[in-house]
């Protein structure tokens, strides 16, 4: 009975997935994250950020296949007023569910929390990579994170899916781009990573 159950509630969500249409955005687009509103990325990558009152913005995660991003996830610890910015860093297709959704298909609810949950393991380990003092160990840590998050294996290494400029990468660490570009030279000289044709950085043996 309960299997039944549960075939029965997985076909009621793939219908509603395909009543629902893909929205597409361009690389550097924003999505609009005002409303109430659960957004499930379905192919590209998405940047999540809060900007405060101040103009500083924090980068929060990188939001690939399946992950999930929307108001009704976000939160501010010290209850200060904070919006929150998603920005298509590739070609994007994503889809938008109601908060009703949620209510009708429980098992939808589910799988979100689960996708949250891991966004947020991922917001904390960026933050202590931020923490770290020496700025070249931080450059190289989240150049590790992004391997992981992100990236495609190709034949001599790993290859981030976006293309970072220095002064996304300097803005991300909380640094000035004159310095990610000296410690991605020094990276370079030693064959740790490179720039393919595409500008896409490949990790080769950070």
């Amino acid at each position: 009975m309960l299997l039944s159950q549960e075939i029965n509630s997985n076909l009621s969500l793939k219908r509603k997935e395909r009543e629902i249409p893909l929205q597409q955005y361009e690389r550097g687009d924003e999505i609009s994250v005002l409303d109430s509103g659960v957004w499930q990325v379905y192919r590209g990558v998405v940047q999540l950020s809060k900007v405060r009152q101040d103009g500083t913005e924090i980068i929060l995660a990188w939001i690939t296949a399946n992950g999930v991003f929307g108001n009704c996830f976000e939160s501010s610890v010290d209850n200060s007023t904070v919006f929150y910015r998603a920005v298509a860093l590739s070609d994007v297709y994503v889809r938008r569910y109601c908060q009703q959704d949620l209510v009708n298909y429980p098992l939808l609810a589910r799988q979100f929390l689960a996708q949250f949950s891991d966004r947020l393991i991922m917001s904390e380990h960026l933050l202590s990579i931020i923490a770290i003092r020496k700025v070249e160990e931080r450059l190289r840590q989240f150049l590790l994170m992004l391997e992981r998050e992100i990236g495609q294996s190709v034949a001599d290494g790993v290859r981030l899916q976006v293309r970072f400029t220095h002064q996304h990468l300097a803005e991300a660490i909380h640094t000035t781009r004159v310095t990610v570009t000296r410690i991605l030279g020094d990276f370079q000289e030693r064959g740790l990573v490179y720039f393919d044709d595409e500008r896409h950085i490949v990790v080769k043996g950070l």
